[in-house]
């Protein structure tokens, strides 16, 4: 019976790097193919040379001989630039099976799992990390194998031509794998800390950006002006770090390359001379000496590329060592999504308690009814709980004890019935674009009809009229220029698209004036019916119109949302 090693696990830093590298597995195998062939074809181009200076020499001039050389250079160049195309699609093969996976996580587990970190970590995490993993297939794997192969491959042929020059080759490359693992240690722990110091300056810049009309009322400029500064220097200086572990290692075997070509360049010139001062028990000829000078930097090449291939790993390493975790996080998260239902059900919470994963604490009990047709409304303080209980109903809070019944049927922990609900919050998100793909992000499947039904029915045209263009006037990144009333009548429609049996606000109404609350409610009124509409808000004039008001107390001790 095997054991695996606590290292090894399905969802370990070391699995994930062998799964997301499997994507790869064909492209990197090409890679390997193609560098293998540029080889042969640098085999041919040293051979060629060397034969047919050698013939020259002698005054027998082959134009043959030559053309074997042409057509080694022709390989070789064919044979590197399709390396590098290969090299390409392994690694976006890598990295987007590991974006894969982290979305894949996030629609089972919610939106939830991406707390914890500023929203621009979060898109540093999932974009610049997973970009690190790109060079470990497309150059680490194959790369390694080549550091092999190639080097095991040009001694052969050199030891054919002269074999005191191919130990020279095989004795200075001795030295070699001690210092490798030395600098590859130095360098795992110094990418990690770059990447680490990459997401803190993500996260503080996006905040900073998105805050930047707060910080300007506030005249913080100057003082977030240099908690940036803080971060940017701190990624430098863990930037420079790597880099001079980088140059190092690279001085390194440049050296032992270049002090080993020269040996064995001085050993084929003395030869060739006739002036070497100990018996080798060989003789080499112009032409083996022209090919093994050509074939002897070959023979470094692929060496020469271990410093970057133990950078490439050292930062997929660094790389999977953070998002393993993470992932395993979101399994212990996973969220069911429940089907779909056709009609508005009766939605109630009976001595329900809530919490948080990772957390102790809990809220409740509450106990309410939502019923069809219906307006409820949660009020209470903040800490109250009002968020956690509409949050409960997508998998974002969970079920600790009670029951909360959806119709007949009862909500299990870590299920959801998000595939049935519309859910419109304080400040509707809305992207770069037209209107119409804004209202397609509700359902992508939407028909015209449908989009300008939906647009009239809550009044967008109104809004839209003015620019002339309805459906394709263009919005600005996040909606900037559009009033709270205008986003929300946005918010409306997606709703409305989205044909879900079940409405869940929260605090819709709390950026909007008093003319817009007031539209905001007639609005809500009218599209009650058919719907459960669940409102969690202390907003005076939505308590006024609720058909079933929930008065929820501050708990002590409770979450603070």
């Amino acid at each position: 019976m095997s054991h695996s090693t606590p290292t090894e696990f399905a969802g370990s830093p070391k699995q994930k790097l062998k799964t997301w590298s499997s994507m790869a597995t064909g492209w990197t195998s090409q890679v390997l193919l193609y560098q293998i062939l540029s080889l042969v074809g640098w085999l041919l181009l040293a051979f060629g040379i060397g034969r047919a200076v050698g013939q020259a020499s002698i005054g027998d001039v082959r134009p043959e001989i030559l053309m074997i050389a042409v057509a080694g250079l022709i390989l070789r160049v064919a044979g590197v630039w399709a390396a590098e195309m290969a090299a390409v699609q392994a690694g976006h093969e890598m990295k987007m099976a590991a974006r894969g996976d982290i979305l894949s996580s996030l629609n089972s587990a919610g939106a939830s799992w991406l707390g914890g970190a500023a929203p621009g970590a979060r898109v540093s995490q999932i974009i610049d990390r997973t970009e690190k993993l790109s060079g470990y297939a497309a150059n680490f794997k194959p790369g390694m194998r080549m550091a092999v192969l190639g080097p095991v491959v040009i001694l052969s042929v050199v030891a054919t031509q002269s074999w005191l020059s191919a130990v020279l080759l095989a004795v200075s490359v001795l030295v070699l794998p001690i210092f490798i693992w030395l600098t590859a240690m130095q360098t795992a722990s110094e990418a990690k800390a770059q990447q680490a110091a990459l997401d803190d300056l993500s996260g503080a810049f996006q905040v900073r950006a998105a805050q930047a009309g707060l910080i300007r009322a506030f005249r913080a400029i100057s003082r977030e002006t240099n908690r940036l500064a803080q971060a940017s220097n701190a990624l430098r200086i863990h930037t420079m770090s790597v880099l001079r572990v980088a140059f190092l290692s690279t001085a390194v075997l440049e050296f032992f390359a270049s002090v080993s070509i020269a040996l064995v360049a001085v050993y084929v010139g003395f030869k060739l001379l006739g002036v070497f001062p100990f018996g080798t028990f060989e003789t080499i000829t112009l032409s083996e000496g022209l090919t093994i000078l050509i074939l002897a930097p070959e023979f470094f090449a692929p060496i020469r590329r271990l410093s970057s291939l133990h950078h490439d790993r050292s930062d997929a390493k660094a790389a999977s060592e953070f998002l393993a975790p993470w992932l395993a996080q979101a399994e212990s998260a996973k969220v069911e999504k429940l089907p779909a239902l056709s009609e508005a059900p009766t939605i109630r919470f009976q001595d329900v308690s809530l919490g948080w994963q990772s957390v102790d604490e809990s809220i409740g009990p509450f106990n309410l009814n939502a019923e069809p047709g219906q307006i409820t409304v949660v009020s209470g303080p903040s800490g109250s709980g009002k968020t956690s209980l509409l949050h409960a109903l997508i998998g974002q809070t969970i079920l600790r004890s009670g029951e909360t019944l959806i119709g007949s049927e009862q909500l299990q922990a870590h299920q959801s019935i998000s595939n049935s609900v519309a859910y419109i919050g304080q400040t509707p998100w809305l992207m770069e674009g037209s209107v119409r793909e804004n209202l397609l992000l509700a359902r992508p499947d939407a028909s015209e009809a449908e989009l300008k039904g939906a647009a009239s029915a809550v009044g967008l045209f109104d809004m839209l009229d003015h620019g002339r263009q309805g459906l394709d006037t263009l919005l600005a990144r996040f909606g900037a220029g559009l009033s709270g009333g205008q986003r929300q009548r946005i918010a409306f429609a997606r709703a409305l698209l989205r044909q879900s049996p079940i409405w869940l606000l929260d605090e819709p109404t709390a950026h909007l004036d008093p003319d817009a609350e007031l539209d905001f409610i007639f609005r809500l009124q009218s599209m009650k019916s058919g719907r459960t509409v669940l409102v969690a808000s202390h907003a005076s004039a939505l308590v006024k119109a609720a058909d079933n008001l929930i008065e929820l107390s501050a708990l002590s001790g409770g979450h603070t949302e």
